[in-house]
């Protein structure tokens, strides 16, 4: 046996009879000790695993900003859009704006901002003429 594993790591080896000992190998008989065949078999696998673990990884990607992010120019914009309205509550997720809508604890004519998570009163009357 001691020739069919030479090429194989001492780590290999130990790993392929530690899985025979507590039974993990595929198709492994529990009755009877493996043969030299299987042995080398299972020890080979372990072998190529062992390899794949110790290969080199890629690094992880690097993320370069440039300008800013989607999502900022998506808040920017649902700034502007609401520039003027008067802000009546942050952080409010859908549910409590349809629940504050439903009991009618916020104003006819306010508008709940999904970018912002903010609910925005009324817009403003546009100024009168008065003859």
């Amino acid at each position: 046996m001691a020739q069919h594993c030479a090429h194989l790591s001492d780590q290999a080896i130990i790993e392929a009879a530690d899985r025979f000992v507590a039974g993990e190998v595929v198709e492994q008989s529990k009755k009877f000790a493996p043969s030299i065949a299987e042995f080398v078999e299972e020890a080979k696998r372990r072998q190529e695993y062992i390899d794949l673990r110790s290969r080199p990884r890629l690094e992880a990607p690097k993320c370069v900003q440039r300008g800013t992010a989607p999502f900022e120019t998506e808040v920017e914009k649902a700034r502007q859009r609401f520039r003027g309205r008067p802000v009546i509550a942050e952080n409010v997720s859908f549910e409590d704006f349809r629940r504050l809508s439903a009991t009618k604890q916020i104003p006819a004519g306010a508008v709940w901002s999904a970018a912002l998570a903010t609910i925005f009163g009324p817009a403003p009357a546009a100024g009168r003429l008065v003859a």
